[in-house]
């Protein structure tokens, strides 16, 4: 009887040498949350603070500052430069929940020739190896990866790669790349 009780507990600890670990792996990430608070590129630049000598120069040096600013507009000088480019949104599309809850919106914007894929507002839990995708469907057979996800809490911004049609690939994949799950999707509508 003493040998079979201690050729229990043995089976008894390798087994849970072998099933703690997994279990670890599986389950640690949902404990784990990731919070990011990128700027959008469709921000418009705070209100900054003004280090000049406006309003501490001396009354002679204010009379003089304008004499010179007018001397100056004597001499306009016109240029047809193009406009530099600004941040428009492209498209849009709120998160919707597959195998686990989200929340949030992904935003398509181009700024300054570029595509950036915002999350905004995002949210979810975290899992094994979760990947972004930008896909053509609900699944990574026909995608285009854009590397593990940075947040699962937050504002988050991905820079696309250049030459990606939009058009085709409009589905946004929080794909669990070690168990092939949709974790969440957005669908990018035109705005």
């Amino acid at each position: 009887p003493c040998l079979k009780t201690m050729k229990k507990k043995i089976i008894f600890i390798v087994i849970a040498i072998i099933i703690l670990p997994i279990a670890w792996y599986l389950l640690s990430p949902l404990l784990r949350v990731v919070e990011v608070d990128e700027v959008s590129p469709l921000a418009t630049p705070r209100e900054a603070v003004v280090k000049d000598a406006m309003d501490t120069m001396d009354a002679a040096t204010k009379i003089e500052f304008e004499q010179q600013v007018m001397e100056a507009s004597k001499n306009l000088k016109e240029m047809k430069e193009a406009m530099p480019d600004t941040a428009r949104l492209v498209a849009r599309g709120d998160f919707r929940p597959r195998a686990h809850d989200v929340a949030g919106r992904a935003l398509l914007i181009e700024k300054d020739g570029k595509l950036i894929l915002r999350f905004e507002d995002f949210e979810t839990i975290n899992g094994p190896d979760l990947r972004i995708f930008l896909s053509s469907e609900l699944g990574t057979d026909d995608a285009i990866s854009l590397g593990s996800i940075r947040a699962t809490k937050g504002n988050v911004n991905y820079e696309l790669p250049e030459g990606v049609d939009v058009k085709k690939y409009n589905k946004v994949l929080v794909w669990c790349y070690a168990f092939s799950i949709l974790f969440s999707y957005a669908e990018l509508n035109s705005s």
